[in-house]
């Protein structure tokens, strides 16, 4: 009798079994066989996701989730090209879109720690990208605005400085000291107190000189300049602590110049 019910038991969970089909949402490749041979099923309700038996990958559409920071997610939009790097196959750089940007940032580590506030954001690969696989590290290279016939100069020319802007708006700079005993010229009408203002050092018979600048834009090497500069202009560059320690009237040499261009 045991074994007539046992052998009823087995067919029936035969006949489930045959009656079973296990249908993917999307068309793909299982990258991942999450549960064995053996091992119990549980069916998905409202409250429970149920039991993951594998993962499908599309390698159609192949996307790449990068975190952005907070000062630069302002400046990005749906649709916006980019430039995406594997690790894995650092040779080639792949084009692709803006097509998700997250509304919540990412949620990482404690409550009241000092750490950066970054967003996810979605970029879409164009075209097959041949040898790529899931779960490979990528780095996408956003652009966010495009000048064309821009004034520029190198990032590494433009410092910041104290100036005192007199009434007319140009830079009030101390008189030169007078030769012999005379009397030195009287210094221009000032505001009362010194701002500090970003720009660079235009070079003028061989000496460098303070500008302010207005800049805009920024790429990997240059700053664009909205205004204070001319196409032309010739700017001091050289390593942060050089240019930082630059004041009005050092000199300087021809071969650590650069001219400031669209």
């Amino acid at each position: 009798q045991r074994i007539r019910q046992e052998r009823a038991t087995l067919e029936s969970a035969q006949y489930d079994l045959e009656q079973v089909t296990i249908t993917s949402p999307i068309d793909g490749v299982v990258t991942r066989r999450s549960i064995e041979e053996g091992e119990t099923v549980v069916i998905g309700t409202m409250n429970n996701p149920g039991t993951v038996l594998m993962t499908i990958a599309d390698f159609s559409i192949l996307e790449a989730h990068v975190e952005v920071d907070e000062t630069d997610i302002p400046s990005v939009r749906l649709g916006q090209t980019a430039a995406i790097t594997i690790d894995a196959l650092p040779d080639t750089t792949y084009p692709g879109r803006v097509t998700e940007i997250g509304n919540s940032p990412i949620q990482g580590g404690e409550l009241g720690t000092n750490q950066a506030t970054n967003f996810e954001v979605v970029v879409t690969l164009d075209g097959d990208v041949p040898g790529v696989r899931p779960g490979f590290t990528a780095t996408a290279d956003i652009q966010t605005a495009v000048r064309t016939n821009a004034v520029a100069v190198p990032i590494q020319s433009t410092t910041v400085r104290e100036i005192t802007p007199g009434l007319d708006g140009r830079i009030v700079r101390p008189a030169p000291e007078a030769s012999g005993g005379g009397a030195s010229a009287a210094e221009p009408a000032a505001p009362e107190r010194a701002e500090e203002a970003e720009g660079v050092f235009v070079v003028r018979d061989d000496r460098a000189w303070f500008v302010p600048v207005e800049t805009g834009i920024a790429g990997d090497r240059y700053f664009e300049v909205i205004s204070g500069l001319d196409a032309g202009d010739l700017v001091a560059i050289g390593p942060f602590e050089v240019v930082r320690a630059l004041e009005d009237g050092d000199p300087v040499r021809v071969n650590a110049l650069a001219a400031a261009g669209g």
